[in-house]
């Protein structure tokens, strides 16, 4: 066995131990976002509690409580997604580790195959993001503005209800574009929860109100044309800040700095592992093995 050979089986065994333990932390994380609704309340406690006492204080309805919101349901699909990646991460790690382990030059092959696909394809997701982000942000802003067909209001409780309430404040928004988003759609006017004349939900207001006049001051009046509503809410309303926007901004451009390095480990390792794989199986020659 060639000294490089003998020396990229250490580095396969030791890189896919640390990725198996990253798609171990996956799996956990996405178990813990599907299920643990307990563990992932407190995180988001204040801004469910700024909701429940503007309902409560507009609307002079003592008995309306989030208590029963299930955040896990909200994040479902990611939950998901990383269980789903992260079983799959753990395959293909285990198989790098057990044919540099065992020196099957068959399953160095494969495992080789399967990562050059998995790195060309994380190269174009990349050039996608930062290059053409359009691309997804169109997708996004459509499955937002379709969603608005369900909300509800601030008095809302269905999972799309509190995921739009909760949005708005968390990310300083109104819709997914802007205020318009919500115009004869879902059934925050027609409900009553919000206010038949209100121009905006009550969630778009910069500081959720503590009575109806503060209320009407931050959403204001869609009948009332005796002044320009928009004009006069701005300083109250963040009715012109789409959510489409501001949820790119937060998960992806404000991250950078974390994102990066990890992006440039992960595909620095992934060229060290396919290039130590490949030598494992040009190998098979002089260390035997399975053909």
């Amino acid at each position: 066995m060639g000294a490089l050979t003998f020396v990229g089986r250490i580095v396969l065994v030791v890189l896919n131990i640390i990725f198996i333990l990253t798609s171990l932390a996956l799996i956990i994380g996405g178990f813990i976002l599907k299920f643990g609704n307990e563990v992932l309340r407190p995180r988001i406690e204040s801004v469910l509690d700024d909701i429940e006492n503007a309902a409560q204080s507009v609307y002079s309805d003592s008995s309306f409580n989030l208590d029963d919101f299930d955040y896990s349901a909200l994040v479902s699909d990611l939950a998901i997604a990383m269980i789903c990646v992260g079983f799959a991460l753990l395959a293909v790690s285990f198989l790098g580790c057990f044919s540099a382990c065992c020196n099957i030059s068959t399953l160095a092959l494969v495992y080789a195959i399967i990562l050059i696909a998995l790195f060309l394809g994380q190269v174009v997701l990349i050039i996608l993001i930062y290059a053409s982000p359009d691309t997804f942000k169109t997708h996004l802003n459509s499955k937002l503005v379709d969603s608005i067909d369900k909300y509800e209001g601030l008095r809302g409780t269905t999972t799309t209800s509190m995921g739009w309430n909760f949005a708005m404040q968390q990310y300083s928004c109104c819709g997914a574009n802007n205020y318009a988003d919500f115009e004869n759609r879902g059934t925050w006017k027609t409900s009553s929860t919000d206010g038949v004349n209100n121009l905006t939900p009550t969630t778009c207001c910069k500081t959720l109100p503590s009575d109806t006049s503060g209320k009407s001051a931050c959403a204001g009046d869609a009948t009332d044309t005796s002044y320009d509503t928009t004009a006069e809410i701005e300083s109250l309303s963040n009715l012109n800040n789409g959510c489409t926007d501001a949820l790119w901004k937060s998960v992806i451009n404000d991250q950078n700095a974390k994102y990066i390095p990890v992006i440039k480990f992960c595909l620095g390792a992934q060229l060290a592992l396919i290039i130590f794989a490949i030598l494992i199986f040009k190998d098979r020659g002089i260390t035997g093995g399975l053909i």
